[in-house]
C-alpha cells in the first residue's frame, strides 16, 4: 500500500465518524450557545479575531462546522501540494442552516479527498517551498496529515458538543410513541434506538405499534445485531418470532446476526441462531 493510500484511508475513517456524528443536526442545535460569549455564525460571517483570544471562547456547531469546512477546501489543499483547484471545487461556504451544513461538509470533503488522493509520493516527499510560508521546509506529508488531524479533532469537538447539547435537552421518543405522539413513519429506527438504550421491555410494545424490528440504527446495526452480541437469547427469541431480519449486514463490520454472536464470543446466542 502507498503513503498516500494509507493517509487517504485514514482521512476516510474519521470523515465517516463525523459524517455519523452530524446526521439529524437541527437549526436549534447548529446554533446552539450553552454560555454567553460564544463564537458562532452571525447573518452567514463567522466570528473571528485577527488576534488569538485567551482562553479561546466556546464555538458553537455552525462555527466548528463551518471551520472544518473551510480547512478541507481551502484553496491552500491544492496549491500547497503544487495543484490548482479544479473548477467545481468552489470557495468555502459559510452555511446558514444544518441542512446547507451537511451538504457543504459533504462537498468540501470531496474535493479535499480528491485532492489527496492524486498525490504522488514525490508530491509527498518534496518540500512545500514559499507557498507555504513558515512551513516552507515542511514535506507534503506532513502537511496532509496535518489536515488530516484537524479533521480528527474537530469532529471530535463536534461529537462532543453533540452529547452534550444531548445530556441538556434530553428526548424520550419512546414514552410519545407509546402515547401515540411518534409514528414509525416519523422516527422508523426508534426499535432499534430502543435496543440500543437497551429498553429491551419496551419491544414487544414498539412492535405491536408497527414500528420495524428490522431497523437500523444511525450506527447501522439492528436489535438483532445487539441481542446476540451482549448474549441475551430470550430476546433474539422473540425478534425471531417477531420476523427480524437476520442476514442483515451492520454497517461498520459487514457481519450479519450470527457474525454479531460469534465475534463477540456469546455461545448462547451463537447456539440459538446455528439451530434454527
Amino acid at each position: 500500500m502507498t503513503t498516500t493510500q494509507s493517509i487517504v484511508d485514514l482521512s476516510d475513517f474519521a470523515w465517516e465518524r463525523l459524517r455519523d456524528r452530524v446526521q439529524g443536526l437541527t437549526d436549534t442545535e447548529y446554533f446552539w450557545e450553552p454560555f454567553d460569549g460564544c463564537w458562532t455564525v452571525r447573518d452567514g460571517v463567522p466570528d473571528l479575531e485577527k488576534l488569538p483570544v485567551e482562553p479561546a471562547p466556546f464555538t458553537t456547531l455552525a462555527w466548528r462546522i463551518t471551520h472544518i469546512i473551510d480547512i478541507l477546501q481551502e484553496e491552500r489543499t491544492a496549491t500547497w501540494f503544487g495543484q490548482q483547484p479544479a473548477p467545481g471545487d468552489g470557495e468555502p461556504p459559510v452555511p446558514r442552516t444544518a441542512e446547507e451544513a451537511g451538504s457543504a461538509l459533504s462537498h468540501a470533503y470531496d474535493v479535499w479527498r480528491r485532492r489527496l488522493s492524486a498525490l504522488s509520493q514525490e508530491d509527498l516527499d518534496r518540500p512545500m517551498g514559499p507557498i507555504a510560508g513558515p512551513f516552507a521546509e515542511h514535506d507534503g506529508t506532513a502537511f496532509a496529515l496535518h489536515i488530516v488531524d484537524e479533521l480528527i479533532h474537530h469532529g471530535a469537538e463536534v461529537g462532543t458538543v453533540r452529547d452534550f447539547y444531548r445530556g441538556t435537552h434530553p428526548e424520550d421518543p419512546f414514552s410519545a410513541a407509546l402515547a401515540g405522539e411518534l409514528t414509525p413513519a416519523e422516527r422508523p429506527a426508534l426499535f432499534a434506538e430502543a435496543a440500543a438504550a437497551r429498553k429491551w421491555e419496551l419491544l414487544p410494545q414498539l412492535a405491536d405499534l408497527g414500528f420495524e424490528v428490522s431497523a437500523r440504527t444511525e450506527s447501522g446495526f439492528t436489535a438483532a445485531h445487539l441481542a446476540a452480541g451482549i448474549g441475551d437469547v430470550e430476546a433474539l427469541r422473540f425478534l425471531v418470532e417477531r420476523g427480524a431480519d437476520l442476514s442483515i449486514p451492520d454497517a461498520r463490520f459487514q457481519a450479519d446476526v450470527l457474525g454479531w454472536a460469534k465475534w463477540f464470543d456469546q455461545p448462547a446466542t451463537t447456539e440459538y441462531l446455528q439451530s434454527l
